[in-house]
């Protein structure tokens, strides 16, 4: 049986455009650079819990660093001839040790939301996880992020509420 998730996958999106969904590879750190630096503060806040205008390096690099146990996903497209890939979304998931959960996050670009790119993204997460021997994905969300929380309640996850935050977890 093939690994779900492993290769990528172009996606026709409600608007109709077009994203494919890979894994991250070591070689996207100069694209997610250039794709959180483009991230509005708004939504750079949401995905970090804090406000900040610029990812330290470390961060970055931690990001496309491959470990074994943990698993990332990046959208991108593909407007012709370009040398570097244009990220539009990053998600991620990494298991809890002794666990069958796992924390996951998502940030989809300001002008790509409302069409379906986190919904998919996160369906293929749920996938590999449940791959991986996951059953249980979770996340801490602002309770102000609206979309987050809209996103959880159309996938079936449960919310629960914190000290200004809102865990979600969705059964995979």
């Amino acid at each position: 049986m093939p690994e779900p998730a492993k290769d990528p996958v172009r996606v026709q999106l409600n608007d109709a455009r077009l994203v494919t969904i890979r894994p991250i590879l070591p070689s996207d750190l100069d694209a997610l650079r250039r794709f959180f630096a483009a991230l509005s503060r708004a939504t750079l806040r949401f995905r970090f819990h804090s406000s900040i205008s610029e990812l330290p390096e470390q961060l970055l690099r931690g990001f496309i660093a491959g470990h074994p146990a943990h698993s990332a996903f990046v959208a991108e497209i593909n407007d012709g001839p370009v040398e570097q890939p244009i990220l539009v979304a990053e998600a991620r998931f990494i298991p809890k040790a002794d666990s069958e959960s796992a924390e996951f996050a998502l940030v989809v670009a300001d002008n790509w939301r409302r069409i379906g790119l986190g919904t998919t993204l996160t369906r293929i997460l749920a996938q590999r996880a449940r791959f991986s021997g996951v059953r249980r994905l979770w996340g801490d969300v602002l309770e102000d992020n609206k979309a987050m929380r809209g996103l959880a309640h159309s996938l079936g996850a449960r919310l629960s509420r914190g000290m200004g935050c809102v865990r979600l977890s969705l059964e995979v």
